[in-house]
């Protein structure tokens, strides 16, 4: 609409004729003079009217290209849709970790089952685990092992690896000279034995293809390496480079903690004696990532008996009991101080605690 057009309309709208183009100069004056001999009360109305138009016309300034960009789209097309919000991980500091506590003080270890406060470093027991309807492995009938925290199902489990979706785990018994691989499905409350083979059966990773585990005879012969599918049982005998793609990355360590998944383990170049240099290591997407290089005994303390995985966050306990770490690539290590009781001990009769899991 062009500005001529928009004044005729204008005009005409407010009643006020516009000034015929055939009159002379002194017609035109005189005219003029008539329309403005009208009462305030009619100017106060014409007023109004203005403004209300010239409101309508910043309002279709504004929606023109909107409706026209609108009117130009496919048919059959629908704007984008916004992505959903992922939820956030929880806040390092505002969350609780699963841990065991081993308390080697006395003439028999015991082990406790609770979660470190990460913004105090309280620890707190877990005062309600059973294993009561969980099958588990043969050897720790009465004891088992607090193997993982499973934040899916909220519960401490007895044994490990879990299944991807972490509603299943693995464990085995052995019977009459041979291991039975089993899987309990915690969704289902069923239990499925996968594989019969006459040696010792140790699980290590469960991954999207299938279940690793390697085997021992119980007499002699060697070590050997598998994958099992977990709804067959088929088996498939695979090399150790197959078994563990990252074994070039970690035959130079030394040392190796908590966990046989090569993935979700720590590892450690160098000895523990004081003045040594050594470097603290976990593999991240394929590659050696490096935590921290130093020297025992230096400033710094860490000195990590186990991590735990925990998205792009990793956090590890330290050896003395006095410490909690995270780390992520961004910030590097960051020390929590925690307060696990009795700790540290002594060097013969330590008070020491593992990672058990995510932060929750």
């Amino acid at each position: 609409m062009n500005e001529s057009t928009f004044r005729s309309l204008f005009r005409s709208a407010i009643g006020e004729p516009e000034v015929p183009i055939h009159l002379n100069s002194q017609a035109r004056l005189a005219f003029r003079q008539s329309l403005d001999r009208q009462t305030p009360r009619r100017r106060e109305s014409l007023a109004l009217v203005a403004a209300l138009l010239a409101a309508v016309a910043v309002v279709a300034a504004l929606l023109a290209p909107r409706v026209f960009m609108h009117d130009q789209q496919p048919a059959g097309t629908s704007p984008p849709t916004p992505s959903r919000p992922t939820s956030p991980s929880p806040d390092p500091n505002a969350c609780r970790l699963p841990i065991v506590v081993a308390d080697e003080t006395t003439s028999v270890t015991k082990e406790t089952a609770g979660f470190i406060d990460v913004a105090s470093g309280e620890f707190s027991a877990d005062d309600n685990v059973s294993f009561a309807d969980l099958p588990h492995e043969a050897a720790a009938p009465n004891n088992p092992p607090f193997a993982v925290y499973d934040p899916v199902v909220k519960r401490w489990l007895p044994s490990e690896p879990l299944s991807p979706d972490q509603l299943s785990y693995v464990y085995v018994t052995i019977n009459a000279g041979s291991s039975q691989l089993h899987i309990y499905d915690l969704a289902q409350h069923s239990d499925r034995t996968v594989w019969t083979y006459e040696a010792m059966i140790s699980p290590t990773r469960w991954t999207g293809d299938g279940i690793y585990a390697s085997t021992v005879p119980f007499v002699g012969g060697e070590q050997r390496f598998w994958r099992i599918d977990p709804l067959s049982g088929r088996m498939t005998n695979i090399d150790r480079t197959a078994f563990n793609p990252y074994w070039s990355l970690i035959e130079a360590s030394s040392w190796e903690t908590s966990g046989l998944d090569p993935e979700r383990a720590l590892y450690r170049i160098g000895s523990r004696d004081t003045g040594t240099r050594y470097t603290n290591f976990v593999i991240i997407n394929g590659k050696r990532t490096d935590i921290y290089s130093g020297v025992n005994g230096d400033s710094m303390d860490f000195q990590p008996d186990s991590v735990s995985f925990d998205g792009p966050r990793l956090w590890f306990s330290n050896n003395d009991s006095k410490y909690l770490w995270s780390w992520t690539a961004a910030t590097g290590l960051t020390r929590h101080t925690v307060h696990i009781p009795n700790a540290p001990g002594t060097s013969m009769k330590p008070v020491v605690y593992y990672l058990k899991g995510p932060c929750v």
